[in-house]
């Protein structure tokens, strides 16, 4: 399970954790996500991992997913969501400081980024690449239904009754 905003120290341990589960079998991972943001490096790095698994790789959306984290579970062999759980298509920030010349090589790089990021989301949603930087432009909350509408969902996780304990 993943929490909180990704960063690259949750990125990291999130890549380590797969690439050691996906070395120990052939059984499905299954992933949980419950965070409202990210940084776009991060997320572009836990995503390279996960389309590096030979296992299938389930993604469980938990409360928010959002910003630069919609990345990684796009890329998950099935998506799953739980029934109240939402996607903020919240555009990711970069923060640099520095002289004019600074800035300009900085977000040159972040829109080339930001533009592959568009990219490999739309391919696994079948969108185009523009309606997924709209949404991203708009900031779009989507509702599990939402989301599974346009794509980014496989299957809302319902329950089927109780268990006794």
């Amino acid at each position: 399970m993943v929490s909180g905003s990704l960063d690259h120290v949750r990125a990291n341990d999130a890549a380590a954790r797969l690439m050691l589960l996906d070395g120990s079998g052939d059984d499905p991972i299954q992933l949980v996500l419950s965070c409202p943001d990210g940084d776009l490096v991060a997320a572009t790095a836990l995503a390279d991992t996960i389309q590096l698994l030979g296992v299938e790789l389930r993604a469980v959306a938990s409360g928010v997913v959002g910003g630069a984290v919609i990345l990684p579970f796009a890329l998950a062999t099935r998506r799953l969501a739980q029934p109240h759980a939402t996607f903020r298509f919240v555009e990711p920030a970069i923060d640099v400081q520095g002289r004019a010349s600074d800035l300009a090589v900085a977000t040159a790089r972040h829109l080339h980024v930001l533009a592959e990021f568009h990219e490999r989301i739309a391919a696994a949603t079948a969108q185009s690449v523009e309606t997924i930087a709209d949404n991203f432009r708009q900031r779009r909350t989507m509702t599990a239904d939402e989301a599974t509408a346009c794509g980014l969902i496989d299957e809302i996780i319902r329950r089927h009754g109780l268990r006794a304990v």
